[in-house]
């Protein structure tokens, strides 16, 4: 017998326990998102294998969840716009996929497949990183940031981690970036990439906390596409980031043109949503951009899961979070249009 819907005694339950406990619900989106409603790490060992499972999930929580609540803490407590999270995310991008694990510049990773030898020059996998980047930067910090200032509004501006636990997240993050470098460490030509990669990522910590509150702020006050429109756009996005280089690959063009019309497609998809979400009553936009982009991410996951799709589980959760997430956010004629006496609330992580 199927489980019953959530009534909204239950729902509002796991609200207030979410409220009381933000950090968890953050590390249920990353490393949920990136790692396991994707299957980049299978969800099937949990039945299988539950000791590699909870191994590879202290391993996951103790990168991502470290990774993403410095980044969030460092755009609250300096007080800084987007930009400096999309900084951020990227220099999160390059400690995982460079100092850890080495993917951007091993030709020879599993992960890495074709792309390790298309695109590889000067020692780094070019079209790989491109991609790799764009992953990291939305799934794994972007859009975790987005979901908890979308589910608990009250979160938006405030600081999760204390003065005493913020060296502590670091200290873990440290460790575990370390460690895993260590068991990867079959690539030891990449050793003085890692420590470029490294030192590239602090860079952009640096040039984040100095680069101006507002920078890349949506010009426009107010949304000016529908919701629909921004979940064809968030749905384009995971499509770039795959069809494209394999596309131009499968076509045996120069592995610069594959880099380069992924670069400009992703830029253009960033300009249509800068442009049109609005500063501020977006939150049913933003809601269908997430949409947009996971429903492909998770359809990737349940096809490689398919033999034992215990995903299925976290597939259920998602779309129960986003059906309540829109029946909160979603447009009534009575948010339409408010009246100039009462000026929608802006939203922000």
């Amino acid at each position: 017998m199927a489980a019953p819907p959530p009534t909204p005694a239950r729902l509002a339950r796991v609200v207030a326990y979410f409220r009381r406990h933000p950090i968890l619900l953050l590390l249920a989106f990353t490393p949920g998102i990136p790692e396991y409603l994707s299957g980049s790490t299978a969800l099937w060992p949990i039945v299988l294998s539950p000791f590699g499972f909870l191994l590879f999930l202290g391993l996951n929580l103790g990168l991502y969840g470290p990774g993403v609540l410095l980044v969030r803490e460092a755009h609250v407590r300096w007080k800084k716009g987007w930009s400096t999270i999309l900084l951020l995310g990227g220099a999160y991008g390059l400690l995982e996929e460079g100092t850890a694990l080495s993917t951007l510049f091993n030709p020879k990773a599993s992960v890495v497949s074709s792309l390790g030898s298309y695109g590889h020059a000067y020692g780094v996998n070019w079209v790989w990183l491109l991609g790799i980047l764009g992953v990291h930067i939305v799934y794994s910090v972007g859009l975790p940031i987005l979901l908890l200032g979308l589910a608990l509004p009250e979160t938006r501006g405030q600081r999760l981690l204390t003065n005493r636990q913020l060296p502590l997240t670091a200290g873990i993050y440290l460790a575990d970036i370390a460690f895993l470098a260590y068991i990867t460490h079959y690539y030891a030509v990449a050793g003085p990439l890692l420590v470029l990669a490294a030192v590239v990522a602090g860079l952009l910590w640096l040039v984040a906390w100095q680069i101006p509150a507002g920078l890349l702020d949506p010009p426009r006050p107010r949304p000016e596409r529908g919701p629909r429109y921004f979940l064809i756009l968030g749905l384009v996005y995971f499509a770039l980031l795959i069809v494209v280089p394999g596309l131009i690959e499968d076509l045996q063009f120069p592995a610069p043109v594959a880099f380069t019309a992924d670069l400009a497609t992703i830029v253009v998809l960033f300009l249509a949503i800068w442009r049109n979400v609005g500063r501020s009553a977006n939150e049913p936009e933003l809601v269908m951009v997430a949409v947009g982009a996971i429903l492909p991410l998770a359809a990737v996951g349940l096809i490689a899961q398919w033999f034992l799709p215990v995903v299925l589980v976290l597939d259920v959760l998602a779309a129960l979070f986003f059906r309540a997430l829109w029946r909160h956010y979603r447009p009534t004629p009575a948010t339409a249009a408010p009246p100039l006496a009462a000026p929608p609330r802006p939203i922000g992580p």
